[in-house]
């Protein structure tokens, strides 16, 4: 028999290594591809220029390149555990190092191949009908699907790089291993360095400690020690689950009843933990990752109505001159439908700086027009001022002068701060932040004698504003071609305005549009690397399972011949695979609500933002829904494996 038919004989006879192994790196070709067809869309790359969008891509992108590294250099190593016995029975055989090489090269090469290939063609056609499906359920326009060069390109050079360095690993180890220890690579056992349960008792301090300090300090500092006290809780957690066992068994030695019958569980379960820190570790982030995003951008695409209201009090506002913006009321009514319109006139005063390049510039508004605006009676004196900033009072600046001072044909009139008001009642416009309110009388005299010029500001309120895209796109488009017939003005104090900025229109159906798209593709892109999150953490548990199930096999056939029964037996492996499946998730979700709370501290706590609740709830509760279910399929296979003659 010639050495290529002893070696096509043992690949039919191991046909399911090799096509496990396969299926794996196909998988981490698709998650690649997948994910390039989001990243690289064309829609998707010009929202790159939002931060929150970008901060949606870099931060679980991240986490899917670590965790698909990860993945494929543990797929190799399993196929090459299994592989390396049956290297060392070849060159028992006279075959040579080098042909083992030209062996693996071969193997791992077609492997590889049919992999980008398979993997490509699975990820073109899941992530065309998990885009279409996705955008119907967000209700999402306007983002095409396309595939492009820079697509594939990436997807097989990110794979092809991964691969080619475990490959070469593998290699390396192998032409340094001899013959015997190549043999009985599949007999060793991993052992077991440390038992401390006193350093997995540190561990949990680090990881408690980390959180409750990151949460006191969350929201004085800014968030600006995140990624420090992140880091610190994460080695928490690893000594923590590398030695979490031992502390259990630790404790449980003082409940003999408790332990003794346990015995077995526990040593199997301390051992199974230390072999697979790293997995577990690693299966907890992603889940936490997965949660994490997926709620609080779930939270932003479902508030995208909410925030377009609340920063847009009406429905449609603008500011007028003679020159721009001109518009008549009638042809207001006609274009939008108007239910309610208020015109309030804004005098901005600037004033050319002494010692600097510059202006000081203040927008004042008449106490008669505040009044009516924000449903007030407040009364001012000659010399008085009301300070009122139309913003949320949480995002209110901390000082504020107590005096205000200009030039009035060259004598100066000094206000004195009577008091101040911060409510929203204007749209997000330019010049309609800060205003100094004065006197009715005094307001009319500064427009007439101060430097500066009058803009009218329009509120406007419509039948249905959902509905008034179209009308208000008119608007723009009219607005905007008068304003391209008339000069264009130069405006002291707003010169870093743009005239397109000063004079645009600010709406509620605008803002909603905008920010349904962008939390909508927000949403989609975490949707997306959640599912791709979730197979990818079943697979390599199953993985793990699947690598040792011989091994388990012979244990268990054991434990047979000395007593163990098979409805035991069947107990202690529903047992073990529960702990390992649910472990990572319970750990995964507690992190993600514990990471909630601590960022909502910035919004006023979580239980006074009870949408994060509950969509947390939501995906948390969904992910148990279909972890519990891979559970019972992974426990069905090892029983089917373990219990078989």
């Amino acid at each position: 028999m010639t050495f290529n038919q002893v070696v096509w004989k043992m690949a039919k006879v191991n046909n399911k290594k090799y096509i496990f192994y396969y299926l794996c790196n196909s998988f981490a070709v698709m998650f690649f591809f997948m994910f390039s067809t989001v990243y690289f869309n064309s829609r998707v790359d010009e929202g790159k220029q939002t931060e929150s969008l970008q901060d949606a891509l870099s931060i679980p992108g991240v986490a899917l390149i670590i965790f698909t590294v990860f993945f494929i250099s543990y797929a190799h190593n399993v196929f090459m555990k299994k592989r390396r016995s049956e290297f060392g029975l070849f060159m028992t055989l006279g075959m040579s190092r080098r042909d083992i090489s030209k062996l693996l090269v071969l193997e791992n090469g077609i492997i590889a191949l049919a992999s980008i290939l398979s993997g490509i063609l699975a990820g073109a056609v899941f992530s065309r009908l998990f885009f279409m499906l996705l955008m119907n359920l967000i209700e999402l326009e306007g983002i095409p699907f396309h595939l492009s060069g820079k697509m594939f390109a990436y997807s097989i050079g990110a794979f092809a790089a991964v691969f080619l360095l475990a490959v070469g690993k593998s290699l390396f180890q192998m032409l340094r291993s001899s013959v015997i220890l190549s043999m009985k690579s599949n007999r060793f056992a991993e052992t077991i360095k440390m038992r401390s349960p006193l350093l997995g008792a540190f561990g949990l301090v680090v990881l408690i400690g980390s959180l409750l300090i990151l949460y006191l300090t969350y929201e004085d500092s800014s968030g600006s020690y995140l990624p420090l006290w992140t880091m610190s809780m994460f080695l928490g957690l690893y000594i923590s689950l590398n030695q979490s066992v031992s502390f259990l068994i630790y404790i449980g030695k003082r409940f003999p009843g408790f332990y003794y019958r346990r015995l077995l569980f526990l040593s199997n379960l301390d051992y199974k933990f230390k072999q697979l820190t790293s997995i577990v570790m690693l299966v907890s982030v992603m889940i936490m990752i997965t949660i994490f995003y997926s709620t609080l951008l779930l939270t932003f695409y479902k508030a995208s109505e909410k925030d377009a209201v609340n920063n847009n009090p009406y429905d449609v506002a603008f500011f007028q001159t003679e020159t721009k913006n001109s518009i008549s009321n009638n042809e207001l009514d006609k274009i939008l439908d108007l239910k309610e319109h208020e015109t309030f006139p804004v005098f901005n005063y600037y004033e050319k700086l002494v010692y600097v390049d510059g202006y000081q510039t203040y927008n004042f508004m008449s106490l008669d027009d505040f009044n009516r605006l924000t449903s007030n009676n407040k009364e001012l004196r000659e010399n008085e001022y009301l300070f009122y900033l139309n913003s949320e009072p949480e995002y209110a600046p901390a000082d504020i002068a107590d005096r205000v001072e200009i030039s009035v044909e060259n004598d100066m009139k000094t206000f004195t701060k009577k008091g101040q008001v911060i409510e929203r009642n204007i749209n997000l416009l330019p010049n309609a932040y800060e205003f100094i309110v004065i006197n009715p009388e005094v307001f009319k005299n500064l427009g007439e004698s101060a430097e500066g010029y009058f803009l009218n500001l329009h509120l406007l309120n419509v039948e249905d504003w959902k509905s008034s895209g179209a009308a208000v796109e008119q608007l723009k488009e009219q607005l905007a071609a008068g304003n391209q017939e008339t000069p264009k003005i130069e405006y002291p104090g707003n010169e870093s305005v743009q005239e397109e900025e000063l004079f645009r229109v600010a709406s509620k159906v605008d803002d909603y549009e905008s920010n349904k798209t962008i939390n909508g593709m927000m949403f989609y892109v975490t949707t997306f690397l959640s599912i791709m999150f979730f197979v990818g953490t079943f697979v390599l548990l199953y993985l793990n399972l699947f690598s040792e199930v011989e091994t388990e096999k012979a244990k268990y056939r054991k434990l047979n011949k000395i007593g163990m029964s098979a409805k035991e037996i069947k107990g202690n492996i529903t047992r073990e695979l529960g702990a390992i499946f649910f472990v990572p998730t319970l750990l995964g979700t507690t992190l993600a609500f514990l990471y909630l709370v601590i960022l909502s501290t910035d919004v006023g706590g979580i239980m006074n933002n009870p949408d994060i609740l509950m969509h947390f709830l939501l995906t948390s509760g969904t992910y148990l829904i279909i972890q519990i279910g891979s559970f019972f399929y992974a426990r069905k296979n090892m029983l089917l494996n373990q219990l078989q003659n």
